[in-house]
């Protein structure tokens, strides 16, 4: 390969990298077009509230925050627990199993302390997507008020309406104004499930008794429903195995990124389908009902955790003594096949339909459509060997073999090229002192031998889009998370493979904790197929040496904590392409031997 080519290469690749990096930071998110439906929800309604509970739980014994013994209606000046329902009220907590979760409820607030999803594994336990870290911190937490606003930490009675259904009650005073007794009303969270979804309903009711308005008015909002601290699975730091974490939000067919500052929140007042905190492979997606809700989002540290990434759902005033709203979550895997059955009413449990959840997941920008081709071809030849890394090998051989004209072509002009090496040295010698004589014979001879320059470099850019959508798709394909390709050695395509874990150790400066082979073996096929790819006796191969072995060496380091799929595929690449140089090379030379003959 001649100086220019070799050159064209390293450059393309250092372009490859720069932008996936730029890709991640600048532009983690594309924007999407597609029409949205909006979920039916009551936002305000007359109607009945909830039936009367049953009673109040049976539960290991606890003091109730807030709670006194009984008491009259008295003036309040911000919404507090009513003593007089406070009879029994002991602390305890609930669990709520189905096929796909396991919901652990606490009554303090009637908030929810875990949220487990059985089918999916994080560090051999069940992964949870609330991830509180040591906060103790809950999810579906309630204030009165804006974000800012204090949780309400009152104890709730709790009813077992099903098995898929938990109701949780508590009767609250509200403000009835200067000099008036306050006002009681009935604050009630159900939650619905079902038996094989990832998602849950949340219906909210504040009902008073007397038919009137409960004041619940504080900086412009009755109450902020919460979710947080931060979805599953475990993470050091985000970064790590290209974890991350972002807001979308989704509306009028338009998928929308929010950034908050570092570390700090951000607030919305629009309407919107849904929105989102998205990771690599999770996801949790709420779907409010029609209300006009102030949406907060927030990247605040809480003590327990570094990182968070919370929601906020702040309520209006309200206006009527019955109000019921309506919230679905969806808490489970970044799949688009389980996400897209929320399209269909005939596929999800709740009825749902064109709420575009598929639209959550992250494609390459501009190359979305040959993602969703190379996939078609992986899944198939999954079904054909049920095992992803063989499956990964024969979508590498697919590609190879499609672009081998393109190889094939710049091998052939690399040749020409290199044939034309001694008169081209010629002509340097003799126009040394006149670089524009110099460019204007070199480009006579390259026409009349019919070469051109950059015969070599073409085809390989042309390979570029290729490499970008494949990246992509084997960064984040949901179904290789966990998949085995060799037992004991590649046990997750979706994590860097171990063959040596130090335990407490850490190497100095680069802080690896595992020794991995798929590194050296990557590097070993890199460097096989660079020296394959060299004429011999080439004066530009001698001036490029460094570049040749310094270039595998570095991206080495670069490549030694990235998901074993995605070496699996380069490594295979890279053996492929030394056998087709090899081919190619014995064809090259037999044709040669024949000329002289």
């Amino acid at each position: 390969m001649d100086k220019r080519t070799l050159l064209a290469v390293v450059l393309s690749v250092v372009i490859i990298s720069i932008g996936f990096f730029l890709q991640g930071v600048l532009f983690p998110q594309p924007k999407t077009s597609l029409a949205a439906a909006k979920p039916s929800a009551a936002s305000e309604s007359t109607a009945p509230g909830p039936a009367p509970l049953s009673g109040p739980s049976k539960a290991s014994g606890g003091k109730q925050p807030g709670a006194g013994g009984p008491g009259t209606l008295t003036s309040v000046t911000s919404v507090e627990p009513s003593p007089s329902d406070a009879k029994d009220l002991t602390e305890g907590t609930y669990v709520l199993q189905t096929d796909l979760l396991r919901v652990v409820f606490t009554n303090h607030g009637g908030a929810v302390e875990k949220f487990e999803l059985l089918k999916q594994l994080d560090n051999g336990k069940p992964l949870e997507m609330v991830n509180s870290g040591t906060s103790g911190a809950t999810a579906f937490n309630l204030s009165f008020g804006g974000p800012s606003s204090p949780y309400t930490e009152a104890l709730f009675h709790f009813t077992k309406v099903s098995d898929t259904t938990y109701q949780f009650s508590r009767e609250f005073l509200a403000p009835g104004g200067v000099g008036q007794p306050a006002v009681p009303f009935l604050l009630t969270k159900t939650y619905i499930f079902h038996p094989r979804s990832y998602m849950l309903e949340l219906k909210i009711t504040v009902q008073n008794s007397i038919n009137a308005a409960p004041n619940l008015d504080s900086g412009g909002y009755a109450y902020t429903l919460q979710f947080g601290p931060q979805i599953g699975p475990q993470f050091v730091k985000l970064g790590d195995q290209g974890e991350f974490r972002h807001f979308y939000t989704y509306s009028d067919g338009k998928r929308a990124t929010i950034n908050p500052p570092a570390r700090g929140e951000k607030t919305i007042d629009q309407h919107i389908s849904w929105t989102s905190i998205v990771g690599k492979y999770f996801t949790a997606i709420a779907i409010p009902d029609a209300t006009k809700y102030a949406v907060t989002y927030s990247n605040k540290p809480i003590p327990g955790v570094v990182y968070t990434s919370q929601l906020y759902f702040s309520r209006p005033p309200i206006s009527s003594s019955v109000s019921s709203n309506l919230f679905q979550f969806y808490l489970g895997p970044k799949d688009p096949r389980i996400l897209g059955t929320f399209d269909n009413p005939d596929k999800n449990a709740f009825g749902t339909s064109g709420l575009q959840l598929e639209k959550v997941v992250d494609t390459t920008p501009l190359l979305g459509w040959l993602e969703d081709i190379l996939n078609f071809f992986l899944q198939l030849f999954y079904k054909l060997i049920p095992n992803w890394g063989v499956a990964i090998i024969l979508l590498t051989v697919l590609i190879k073999v499609i672009l081998f004209p393109f190889t094939r072509k710049s091998f052939e002009s690399t040749s020409k090229m290199q044939a034309l090496t001694p008169k081209l040295n010629e002509l340097r010698e003799k126009y040394k002192s006149n670089p524009t004589k110099l460019n204007q014979e070199m480009a006579a001879l390259y026409k009349r031998e019919g070469v051109s320059p950059l015969g070599g470099c073409l085809p390989l850019l042309l390979q570029m889009p290729v490499f970008f959508a494949l990246y992509g798709l084997l960064n984040t394909e949901f179904q290789l998370r966990g998949a085995v390709f060799i037992p004991g050695w590649i046990t997750d395509l979706s994590q860097p493979e171990s063959i040596l874990h130090f335990h407490n150790f850490a190497i100095p400066l680069l802080g690896w904790t595992d020794l991995r082979a798929l590194p050296f073996l990557y590097v070993g096929s890199q460097l096989l197929t660079s020296k394959l790819m060299q004429a011999p006796d080439s004066q530009a191969n001698k001036n490029m040496l460094l570049i040749t072995y310094l270039m595998p060496i570095m991206f080495f380091f670069i490549l030694y904590n990235v998901p074993s799929g995605l070496l699996v595929y380069w490594t295979i690449t890279n053996l492929l392409s030394a056998l087709q140089q090899l081919i190619m090379n014995r064809a090259r030379r037999k044709k040669l031997g024949l000329v002289r003959k």
